[in-house]
């Protein structure tokens, strides 16, 4: 690195080429593990584990709940993501790492025998994990923005849940007759090109705040601000492990880690078993005499929601969090979306789903927000970082019970969703409620605080108005006034008795 280089600005030049490659590598594999459903009817289409179904039968629940646990695993794979991504100390490298464990995925799905038993969900596995770890590792490029970093995070987060889109994609071309193994294919090579990329374009030396980029040699370097080049070492780090024990072992951080897991956990039971559910739909339906839907097609806008419709209420989000405060006002707006749309699935109907399916995109947007919002906005960068994979630890093992719910449902209670969705609906509900009670207590505490300031007040000004009161009759009475300065002078301690 040279310091002669002068410095890109923000926004523009470097910087500029290095945020767009990392929103396309992003949309390319940081959260395409989501885009679940549209990947789940391409395989069935292929017969994957078929073979774990009675001879004739194509639908059952063993087979349900093995692509199931495909998917569990990858979306725990993608969690956990955060803890390898984030504090690998060079990001190039990292971020390389991370897209060749999807093109390992890629590959895998690409050859895979539709009956083995341990290929599918070894390629989700890395396609979630290395997601995770290309989706972590480069929010540091926030840093070079400045005041902008804000909307980049922003962006990068979009781009998790608009990489779920892929798999849409190659669905819609499976279904025009191209191949598995040419759309796999064609992905592994995209991601070469990616890791290539990532080795080239990024600098060797991780971001810091006030960092710039500059084309030396035609290669990026980072040019460190004055203030970043001040060491982390020594009892920095040690006070920073104080800190995380502080903040890790509060009641505010348990309640909150709760409350994002709970959130967390019907979001993805909704993903995972939203198929099975629709089996379940159909078979009320019939019931009833009423004609079946098509599961293909709910299937499909189910995903193109959940990847697309969160992005419409940003400007939402932003407006609760100014007016209600970061903490309990998206918590309750996110309790709130919760509950309306396990309601939907509730209802025995065909037309719940449609409202089923705005809400539940938009709770997804929610949850993520709320929880980078309140944690970038409680903890410093330091101890955020440090936080972030003990965070993702405990929502991976909440998610992993998607998978025995679903056996359990499918195999006990023969398919009938009613008890699950009820107790999810209770929970949320009772979730919501206190988030309530907790924004009416942070939404009363100003006013208290104003009326105990202005009483305060208040008795100041009686106090300075009784003194001016004072003053102004001995001004009246130079006699008075007179006699007080005497008694001032003649005031002399006793002599004490003993001493006497």
């Amino acid at each position: 690195m040279s310091g002669d280089a002068a410095p890109a600005a923000p926004g523009q030049g470097p910087a500029a080429t290095l945020f767009l490659f990392t929103v396309w590598q992003s949309f390319c594999t940081s959260g395409i593990v989501y885009g679940w459903t549209p990947l789940l009817m391409l395989l069935k289409k292929e017969g994957v584990y078929a073979n774990r179904c009675p001879e004739g039968v194509e639908e059952c629940s063993d087979r349900d709940v093995a692509l199931n646990l495909m998917f569990t695993i990858g979306a725990i794979a993608n969690i956990l993501g955060g803890v390898v991504g984030g504090p690998i100390p060079f990001p190039k490298f990292g971020l390389a790492f991370g897209v060749m464990l999807v093109f390992v995925g890629s590959v895998t799905l690409a050859f895979a025998d539709p009956h083995s038993e341990f290929a599918f969900p070894f390629a989700y596995v890395c396609q979630g994990l290395g997601g995770g770890i290309v989706h972590f590792g480069a929010m540091s490029v926030g840093y070079i923005f400045g005041p902008h970093r804000g909307y980049i995070m922003a962006c990068l987060a979009g781009c998790l849940g608009f990489s779920s889109m892929v798999f849409q994609i190659f669905n819609a071309l499976y279904n025009s007759g191209v191949s598995r193994q040419a759309l796999f294919l064609v992905h592994a090579v995209i991601l070469l090109f990616n890791a290539a990329g990532s080795l080239y374009l990024w600098p060797l030396h991780p971001f810091r705040a006030g960092d710039s980029l500059a084309f030396e040699k035609g290669r990026m370097v980072v040019v460190h601000a004055a203030s970043s080049m001040v060491s982390a070492a020594g009892g920095r780090v040690r006070a920073s492990w104080q800190q995380i024990y502080k903040a890790g072992m509060n009641m505010p951080f348990i309640c909150f880690l709760g409350f994002l897991t709970c959130q967390l956990l019907f979001s993805r039971c909704l993903m995972g078993m939203f198929s099975a559910e629709l089996d379940w739909k159909n078979e009320l339906l019939e019931e009833r005499g009423d004609a079946k839907l098509d599961v293909d097609l709910h299937l499909t806008l189910f995903n193109m929601s959940q990847a697309m419709l969160g992005s419409t209420m940003i400007p939402m989000f932003g407006i609760i969090a100014h007016r209600w405060g970061h903490r309990a006002g998206p918590a309750f707006a996110t309790g709130v979306l919760s509950v309306v749309w396990l309601g939907c699935l509730l209802i025995p109907a065909v037309w719940p789903l449609y409202i089923m399916y705005f809400f539940a995109g938009w709770h997804r947007q929610f949850f993520f927000a709320t929880f980078l919002n309140i944690m970038t906005s409680e903890y410093p960068p330091e101890v955020y970082g440090k936080l972030l994979p003990f965070v993702n630890i405990m929502t991976g093992v909440i998610v992993a019970l998607q998978n025995p719910l679903l056996s359990f449902t499918l195999n006990d209670l023969d398919g009938n969703f009613y008890p699950m969705l009820i107790f999810m609906a209770v929970l949320a509900a009772a979730l919501t409620v206190v988030a309530g009670g907790v924004l009416v207590l942070e939404r009363r505490a100003p006013a208290a605080a104003a009326a105990a300031a202005a009483k305060e007040k208040e008795e100041e000004e009686e106090e300075e108005e009784q003194a001016g009161k004072v003053e102004e009759k001995k001004g009246n009475n130079p006699a008075l006034e007179e006699v007080e300065e005497n008694a001032n002078e003649d005031d002399t301690p006793p002599i004490p008795v003993a001493a006497a």
